[in-house]
């Protein structure tokens, strides 16, 4: 690999020494944490994924890890790698600009890049927009347009080949075979990659999951992403991010699941599910005292099991409410019998994280 790639770095070490993380392999590592990340979701999860470009799984897969991978290509710029030390031998200018946000220029280069592997330009855009916006803040089209012209944050013609070259080496160890023909993408599908993405992130950027490489880890680029790969299953391992598996794995009367005969409000959420074939929005309205609760909690118990979701999310307007809340929902969840752990958290200002076994 190209030194003046190989010494573009990603992270310095908190701890006051001269050590730092190659780019490239910072960017293998979040590539990696997604393929774990999507590894672990049924089949539909990764069916939805690949809509995303209009493909199917098996040519999409290529294209999510390398836009995903490419969410820190902007960190190949002269303001950023000035942060630090400009470890590249690229010439930096006079005053980079060291406040810029390499997501934006990630944003787009990625774009940019995308387009001369033949994607659409609309496409490619948004993509682009998604990846870059893992850290929460959108560009707007007034900031990529001044980016677009200012040298001092994107750098001389060396540094736009530098990020070229990035992707060249990305395509080579990720072999994306198909080139989509997309043209656009919907208001889901940009939440989707984008959410995908800053999890990704999240995950690769953890130090103790991911050690610190070095510019010769950057000679072996193949096994470097199989190594992450393993890593990656690991952190999945220690945040309790298992393979989605349902609560129960077959059906189950109301009865058996609560021990009592459901009431009318009850029977009527059991009927309605037993004809539901796709996901669906259940809205439930009636006085105290009617079994909401036990009615919501059937039909998560029957909905996971159908139609594969994952989590549980209960919301309610008051602290003295969520607390009780928290006690039931934890004594319907052990009840079903599952040995896994559950990752449940009672998430409110005067609460402490637990887990439940």
């Amino acid at each position: 690999m190209d030194k003046t790639l190989t010494n573009l770095w990603a992270k310095t070490s908190k701890e006051g020494a001269a050590r730092w993380h190659p780019l490239i392999l910072h960017m293998l590592d979040v590539a990696a944490s997604a393929d774990a990340i999507l590894a672990r979701e049924p089949q539909q999860t990764r069916e939805r994924m690949a809509a995303i470009l209009g493909m199917t799984w098996a040519d999409a897969r290529a294209w999510l890890l390398l836009v995903i991978a490419c969410h820190d290509l902007g960190k190949a710029c002269p303001g950023f790698q000035c942060k630090w030390e400009n470890l590249s031998g690229m010439y930096a200018g006079r005053s980079p600009n060291a406040m810029i946000n390499h997501a934006f220029v990630s944003q787009i280069a990625l774009s940019e890049i995308l387009q001369k592997n033949s994607w659409s330009e609309e496409l490619a855009e948004l993509v682009a927009d998604a990846v870059g916006c893992h850290h929460g803040e959108r560009a707007s089209p007034s900031i990529l347009g001044h980016l677009m012209g200012d040298s001092r944050a994107l750098g001389k013609d060396e540094w736009t080949e530098a990020r070229r070259g990035l992707v060249e080496v990305l395509l080579e160890v990720l072999n994306p075979t198909v080139t989509p023909t997309k043209q656009t993408l919907t208001g889901p599908d940009f939440m989707l990659l984008s959410g995908l993405t800053s999890f990704a992130d999240w995950i690769g950027s953890n130090e103790d999951w991911f050690s610190f490489g070095t510019a010769e880890d950057c000679n072996d680029l193949h096994d470097w992403f199989q190594r992450s790969q393993v890593k990656a299953r690991q952190a999945l391992d220690k945040l309790g991010w298992q393979h989605r598996t349902p609560l129960s794995s077959k059906a189950k009367s109301f009865k058996e699941v609560f021990e009592f005969t459901p009431r009318p409000l009850q029977q009527a959420v059991v009927d309605v599910l037993a004809d539901l074939k796709k996901p669906a929005i259940l809205l439930l309205e009636a006085p105290m005292g009617e079994g909401k609760t036990e009615a919501a909690f059937f039909a998560h118990l029957e909905l996971q099991r159908h139609f594969e979701h994952r989590g549980l999310y209960v919301a309610l307007p008051t602290k003295a409410t969520g607390n009780a809340m928290f006690t039931r929902t934890l004594k319907f969840l052990q009840g079903q019998g599952t040995t896994r752990r559950l990752d449940l958290q009672l998430a409110h200002g005067g609460c402490s994280p637990r887990e439940w076994g």
